[in-house]
């Protein structure tokens, strides 16, 4: 079976650069399915640039014009396909939005988000307001240095002026969310809390 590098949602353009991930979140679908609203994600090979504009204009086009690179693995894993191909869909007028689990500058052990100006929205999973309490829900790969590094990177990304937000899924409780939006608070930076989706997106 070919690998589906990308896939539709509700209209709009999901990008599948990658299904490797340095946390292993304990609400993850990852762990309950292989893929989304019945699309397979796990990948045998991961793409280059022209494999994923490839599958893009076999799908197109899409009713919503922004694109999101958001698979089954964290998208700054592939970070030389994530750029190119965001340049190239900034050059089609498309807007690109990237969800990602903040890590990749840590990851790369330089500062990125210099190298992300061509996304339009970075969508930062924050998932808990402490790095003890980041560290039990995502099991990082990284320990008690990864919340640190997310909250750093999402700093660094708002402040070249990129639009962006820290999410949060309901299901780590009110105690937790509160915490997150006080940090959010003194961050500037806004917080979405994501009602949890049991079902990988089935209906």
């Amino acid at each position: 079976m070919a690998d589906n590098y990308v896939y539709v949602l509700d209209g709009k353009a999901y990008i599948n650069l990658t299904d490797k991930c340095r946390n292993a979140c304990t609400f993850c679908i990852r762990n309950t399915g292989d893929g989304v609203a019945g699309t397979p994600l796990w990948l045998d090979n991961e793409p280059a640039s022209t494999d994923v504009m490839a599958a893009f204009d076999a799908l197109a086009p899409f009713a919503d014009k922004e694109v999101v690179f958001c698979g089954y693995g964290e998208p700054t894993e592939n970070l030389a396909a994530l750029k190119t191909c965001a340049a190239e869909l900034k050059a089609r007028g498309y807007r690109s939005r990237l969800n990602t689990n903040g890590l990749g500058s840590l990851a790369a052990g330089r500062d990125i988000s210099g190298e992300l100006t061509d996304i339009d929205t970075v969508s930062v999973s924050l998932n808990a307001g402490s790095a003890q309490r980041y560290y039990e829900v995502t099991n990082s790969a990284y320990g008690l240095d990864a919340f640190p590094a997310v909250v750093e990177f999402a700093k660094a990304c708002k402040a070249r002026g990129m639009n962006t937000v820290f999410t949060v899924v309901d299901v780590i409780g009110d105690d937790e969310i509160n915490k997150c939006k006080a940090l959010c608070a003194t961050l500037g930076i806004p917080l979405r809390v994501r009602t949890y989706i049991a079902d990988n997106y089935e209906r």
